[in-house]
């Protein structure tokens, strides 16, 4: 899973934008995003490139319009070529959230322990599919995967984090979904993960996570 987004305009994320082409746009300063809130995704719009702010939980197109029935923030990549929400935007909208961190949980001492994650010294990409409603709401999913190795101790997933190349290769729409996401299956670049204030549990709190 991902339950918490933090995204500023730092060197690494604005370094990602200059590779793209996108250096003209600029990150907002935007801590402990939840879900349902919006995200900044860069995609491919009409054939160009761009960054759009969207919806942090998928609203299928077919669907009657947004709502939390079904968690749909986060694309299980086990199951998104099949799923009826998903297998469109996995074919013909992926698209990328630029982050500098987010946040899982761990239960300790019976209590929620949120950890904080951020890459060591490239930025988070994290592979994202995205849909549009009705022609004037777009909504996105992060795509998540069984947590690795160095990960595990904290959950048992975690997001799709695509290094450079794989950024290229998740965006490039001459790929079919299923060779897209065979491509980025495993991906992950190295993490520094530390447990922060509990204060965050709370998606009102917008504020930077505290080491403990």
């Amino acid at each position: 899973m991902c339950g918490r987004i933090f995204i500023r305009p730092e060197a690494k994320n604005q370094s990602l934008l200059h590779r793209l082409g996108l250096e003209h746009f600029t990150l907002p300063d935007a801590p402990n995003i939840a879900p349902t809130e919006a995200v900044p995704v860069i995609h491919y719009l009409d054939g160009q490139l761009t960054i759009s702010p969207m919806r942090w939980w998928l609203v299928p197109g077919w669907s009657d319009g947004p709502n939390t029935k079904y968690a749909m923030f986060n694309a299980r990549i086990e199951s998104v070529e099949t799923s009826r929400a998903y297998k469109g935007p996995l074919k013909y909208r992926r698209g990328i959230v630029p982050a500098t961190g987010f946040v899982e949980w761990k239960t300790e001492q019976g209590k929620k322990q949120p950890y904080y994650s951020e890459g060591e010294t490239a930025p988070l990409a994290l592979a994202a599919i995205w849909e549009i409603w009705q022609e004037e709401l777009l909504s996105v999913s992060i795509l998540t995967q069984p947590a690795n190795s160095e990960f595990e101790q904290y959950h048992h997933r975690m997001p799709v984090v695509l290094h450079d190349e794989l950024v290229d290769t998740w965006l490039d729409h001459s790929l079919s979904g299923p060779e897209a996401k065979e491509a980025v299956s495993g991906a992950a670049i190295l993490l520094e993960t530390r447990a922060v204030d509990p204060r965050i549990n709370s998606g009102r709190e917008k504020v930077w996570p505290q080491k403990l």
